[in-house]
């Protein structure tokens, strides 16, 4: 599903719309924008479509599109949500490298973890980052994360194996942390 309009001091989060697309692919063929994630080759426009259409319809997933001064630089949401187990695993790209080194990231994931915990009856996040992403690990510690284990040698970054780094909050934590 898509999550609701959430206004932050730097970002604006807002339902994602098929429009997004056109921008979204083009993050997706930039090799320096996907070098941290698990999606190696761009999608096509229809499949980036579809994706979104996908995410939209599901209600295990709460996505959002994300913007700075009224354009489009990322995408976030809290996905494979266990309504059982209150839990669901979370991530993030900045897909615009011009946005890059602002805070961004760490408000977006500052204020999805607060929707998680105040708006929807999860009980923890979880979320993960390979070893090398130093913005990805600040941004989760800003936002109570904090490393629960790793997968080594997972993924093949600039030619050597590195780790992915498994991060979660808890409620409890967070809510300690913020009042």
């Amino acid at each position: 599903m898509n999550g609701p309009v959430i206004e932050g001091k730097l970002v604006h989060l807002r339902p994602p719309t098929s429009d997004d697309a056109v921008v979204m692919i083009t993050w997706l063929e930039d090799m320096e924008v996907t070098r941290f994630l698990l999606r190696r080759h761009p999608p096509s426009l229809d499949e980036e479509k579809e994706w979104l259409e996908k995410m939209a319809r599901d209600p295990d997933h709460v996505v959002w599109s994300v913007e700075r001064n009224g354009a489009l630089v990322g995408i976030t949401g809290i996905h494979a949500i266990n309504w059982k187990y209150g839990s669901g695993t979370t991530g993030t790209m900045i897909g615009d490298r011009t946005a890059w080194g602002k805070g961004l990231g760490r408000e977006v994931m500052q204020l999805r973890t607060r929707y998680a915990f105040t708006q929807l009856p999860l009980r923890k996040l979880k979320s993960a980052y390979f070893d090398g992403n130093e913005a990805s690990a600040k941004a989760q510690a800003a936002a109570g994360f904090r490393e629960a284990g790793r997968y080594r040698g997972e993924s093949f970054v600039d030619g050597r194996w590195v780790d992915q780094v498994l991060t979660e909050v808890l409620r409890e934590d967070w809510l300690k942390a913020n009042s």
